[in-house]
């Protein structure tokens, strides 16, 4: 693992992304071997064509109605109101949300198809739970990739992950600056720096962390960091913290001053808990913030195809993104999409160092031997 950075033509721009770790040189050998750009993908073959979008259309205003599984922190309430307004009005396409934890997704759309009784039509998901688990069975259908509609528009590439499949496509990127602080009980000038600060005896039992074995943020933050930081290390950190279940425990419990220090703290709770008053701030570590990128797949055989295809169609267009960026408070996947609705410290920045997963972790084998090493490190260790 090389502590230094590499250009990862994942993210396109004018002088390139920066990342710590091993995605992009999985990604640039991966794409180069088909022969397929990362920033744009026109070089892909669809695995099938689907017909012209105005027969789809029409088909779809007959359906009438959209199912979509929507994990936590892929589609706030604000932005399945908005999303759902604009597209009834548009294609008079009703769409019905479902919340869903990952953990329980994949069994539910599973149990589904088994019966040949399919409810969710698309499912808003990360790529480490749910997708590894419905791909092998065969429950996912491929995507018509928006990179192959539109040209020169992409931050990240929506088929970057999966470019020959196409059955899972990044929706939005969030930026976790690594630490949420109480600012009441750590002063400025006691913060920690890195996450090599935490090991400190002053920070044992001050720091909560959501457990990464559970899923959620706690588990997309051990895939980002796992390479960077070392398993020596994270078997040293579990002795420092406090492990809860759920993602918005984290800021939760840093707001109310149980803990000192947070990791892998959701966002948007921990935005919403500043804005009511909570004396907590984000800090960047040195070794580099975590960036997520969660995904939408479209499941086999759904009640409603054409209501799917098209939406799917319709969220990656800039009056889509326009609507569901702002208000899922994440980075578009456009890059004609401003970042002015996010606070400063929480915006993409070409040339920045970020920790970010790599695809070579997504496979069903590796994602099941990752989850054990959690388990044992976070479970069996603590």
């Amino acid at each position: 693992m090389t502590s230094e950075p590499i250009n990862d033509p994942i993210l396109p721009g004018t002088v390139g992304k920066v990342f710590q770790g091993s995605l992009g040189a999985f990604l640039f050998w991966l794409l180069a071997s088909l022969g397929v750009s990362l920033g744009e993908g026109e070089a892909a073959s669809e695995p099938k064509a689907w017909e012209p979008m105005s027969r789809i259309e029409a088909a779809a205003k007959q359906e009438g109605k959209l199912v979509i599984y929507s994990a936590p922190g892929h589609a706030t309430p604000e932005a399945q109101e908005a999303i759902g307004q604009l597209f009834e009005k548009k294609y008079g396409i009703n769409i019905e949300w479902v919340a869903s934890r990952g953990s329980e997704m994949a069994p539910r759309i599973s149990t589904e198809q088994r019966l040949q009784q399919p409810i969710a039509d698309i499912a808003m998901s990360g790529i480490a739970g749910v997708y590894v688990q419905l791909k092998p069975r065969g429950y996912l259908a491929p995507i018509l990739a928006p990179s192959a509609m539109e040209k020169g528009v992409w931050r990240l590439d929506p088929a970057a992950a999966m470019p020959k499949e196409r059955d899972w496509l990044y929706i939005f990127m969030s930026l976790t600056p690594g630490f949420f602080i109480n600012t009441k009980l750590v002063p400025p000038g006691d913060e920690p720096k890195s996450y090599q600060d935490l090991l400190l005896p002053k920070w044992k039992g001050k720091i909560v962390l959501q457990s990464p074995p559970l899923g959620g943020t706690g588990s997309g933050w051990f895939r980002a960091t796992y390479k960077k930081l070392g398993l020596d290390y994270m078997r040293a950190l579990v002795k420092q913290v406090a492990l809860v279940a759920n993602t918005n425990d984290v800021p939760d419990a840093v707001a109310r001053g149980q803990y000192g220090v947070g990791i892998s703290a959701s966002v948007a709770r921990g935005r919403e808990l500043v804005q009511q008053g909570a004396p907590a701030r984000y800090r960047h570590p040195k070794e580099g913030s975590h960036l997520a990128a969660q995904g939408v797949m479209l499941v086999a055989n759904p009640s409603h195809p054409n209501a799917a295809k098209l939406f799917l169609q319709w969220f990656f267009t800039k009056e889509g993104q326009s609507v569901y960026a702002p208000k899922q408070n994440g980075i578009s996947v456009r890059k004609d999409i401003p970042q002015d609705y996010l606070p400063p410290d929480e915006r993409y920045t070409d040339g920045d160092h970020f920790l970010m997963g790599g695809t070579e972790d997504f496979g069903v084998e590796r994602n099941e031997e990752l989850s054990a090493l959690m388990r044992q490190i976070f479970q069996e260790g603590k």
